[in-house]
């Protein structure tokens, strides 16, 4: 995950992009192919202005990128420096509009926060049963292994 400026995207209008960048004070990051626009803010103005901040993206940044792939991969993340209502997180969440979207409470430091929403549960460490199908289901059933006419 990169941190980057929208001057390294190839827009349509760049004038158009950059006024939605610097007058919403949006942080770009870029991540395997997938663009991370962050919207900075407080709870209070994420409530009232997620909306508009989405369709904005979606005039200014998503339809404006001449690359489709990149624009048909866009993340929206509403970085809150307070708690964000469950109900604010819900419609933010589950408006299909432009792009993805998540809304993210009590962000402090904004890159380390991506990070942690880019590489969430990545370091966890998988336990590998070494257990063969038929011991496995003696053990967690052994009602149907009883019925199995196995040969051991």
């Amino acid at each position: 995950m990169n941190k980057i400026d929208y001057s390294s995207l190839d827009f349509e209008d760049k004038d158009a992009a950059e006024s939605y960048i610097l007058e919403n004070d949006i942080i770009l990051f870029s991540d395997a192919g997938d663009i991370i626009i962050c919207y900075r803010s407080n709870a209070e103005n994420i409530s009232r202005n997620w909306n508009d901040i989405t369709t904005k993206t979606a005039l200014y940044f998503q339809s404006n990128l001449l690359d489709e792939i990149s624009a048909s991969n866009l993340l929206l993340v509403f970085c809150s420096t307070d708690e964000i209502d469950i109900n604010t997180r819900k419609k933010i969440q589950s408006d299909t509009y432009c792009c993805r979207k998540i809304a993210r409470s009590n962000v402090g430091d904004i890159e380390s926060s991506i990070k942690d929403l880019v590489f969430y549960n990545t370091d966890n460490e998988r336990k590998v049963s070494s257990l063969s199908l038929i011991d496995l289901i003696e053990k967690k059933h052994p009602d149907v292994f009883n019925l199995m006419d196995v040969k051991q």
